[in-house]
């Protein structure tokens, strides 16, 4: 097959473009493969056609606007028998990954602004940003009449509702392939690294470890993570935060008005996240919205139960009491659920031994390739 994918920018950190680095290299071993990206980071070219796309990576709505306008004029109708879109990159394509549907998200995000302290500038272009994908995601998904219904490949069982919900696909295909985990380096520690990466960062030893990962804290749910603490002065557990945010100082505060101070560690972005969620006991995620986070399945990838909110993904994955648990978007509720959860951590290892063994039979890179070389050819054939 000769394919093309269509994604800003390829890297191994965010979670969209990590797919299709993981996916494209895999399938150009047996495939012709081309990708049209701004950047392409950490990605093995050997056997990839990279076109560059120019344009302007800032603000995210130029940046969005710049590719889209290019991309579309470069890859031509016919040129390949799949485009592969992540998301609404380009009008071209006839596979599209769905990794969120932004009126869904724009719903949670409108509503979380207004307590986020974020520059107007930052307001407005945001505001453009969602209002300008809705459209480009409109103009993709929805049926019309006398065009070839595309292919759709949502990660998660919710996302794949609210596509459903939020447009009217016709007949389009809709398999859901899942995010993966790289278990070779997301996979637990020996007890002595645990140990090291724990002093090293100044987790107590004898302390349970409860980690957090990621920015957009606000739509991610670490209020509650943090005020949960404030609810378990006599529970020995430490949240560890991994990841920044611009609005940091208002989540120390917070730390500090709920008496958890001395219990929460900002961590800043991490460069050895494997590493940093394998020193971890479980993974905290009271998140509003995701499509299918990746460090929810890198963190079961590293042996850690999975505790998060019902949301996109986690339905999919979490088994209460077996690979994790789910908690609410209240801080007493998420007190509870630690506080039962800390109080057997043999259980909490035997959970952990299940995420990992879940991720390496569900949520490999080679199983995803596979389904997603599956899926090409299931829409060429439905259209030949």
């Amino acid at each position: 097959m000769k394919i093309a994918y269509a994604m800003i920018n390829c890297n191994r950190r965010d979670g969209s473009a990590r797919a299709v680095n993981e996916v494209a290299e895999r399938l150009a071993k047996k495939h012709e493969v081309h990708l049209y990206a701004r950047k392409a980071e950490d990605l093995d070219l050997s056997h990839i056609a990279w076109h560059q796309i120019p344009g302007v990576n800032w603000a995210e709505v130029i940046d969005f606007g710049s590719y889209y306008l290019e991309v579309n004029r470069r890859v031509r109708p016919g040129q390949f028998e799949i485009v592969h879109s992540i998301g609404c990159n380009t009008q071209r394509g006839n596979v599209i990954t769905i990794q969120n549907i932004q009126p869904a998200k724009k719903i949670i995000l409108d509503r979380l602004g207004r307590s986020e302290k974020v520059s107007p500038a930052r307001r407005l272009t945001r505001w453009l940003y969602l209002n300008a994908t809705c459209a480009a995601e409109k103009r993709l998904y929805q049926h019309r009449a006398g065009q070839k219904a595309p292919m759709f490949l949502p990660v998660s069982r919710g996302v794949a509702a609210e596509l459903t919900r939020h447009y009217d696909i016709g007949n389009a295909q809709v398999r859901i392939v899942p995010n993966a985990a790289d278990t070779e380096r997301f996979k637990p520690l020996d007890e002595p690294e645990r140990i090291a990466w724990r002093v090293m960062n100044k987790v107590p030893r004898d302390q349970i470890m409860a980690i957090f990962a990621g920015g957009e804290w606000a739509r991610k749910g670490l209020d509650f993570a943090i005020q949960a603490m404030g609810h378990l002065h006599d529970v020995p557990l430490t949240l560890y935060v991994a990841g920044d945010d611009p609005d940091r100082a208002r989540f120390q505060q917070m730390a500090q008005d709920a008496g958890a101070a001395d219990r929460v560690i900002f961590g800043g972005f991490r460069k050895d996240m494997p590493q940093a969620l394998a020193a971890a006991d479980l993974f905290l995620f009271p998140s509003w919205y995701e499509a299918f986070s990746l460090a929810t399945i890198e963190a079961a990838a590293c042996g850690l139960p999975v505790v998060a909110t019902r949301i996109n993904g986690t339905e999919d994955f979490i088994q209460p009491g077996e690979t994790g648990d789910f908690i609410e978007h209240d801080a007493a509720q998420v007190a509870s659920v630690l506080r039962r959860l800390c109080a057997d951590p043999q259980q909490l290892k035997a959970m952990g031994v299940k995420a990992r063994q879940s991720v390496e039979q569900n949520y490999t890179w080679d199983r995803v390739a596979q389904m997603t070389e599956d899926a090409y050819r299931a829409h060429l054939a439905a259209n030949n």
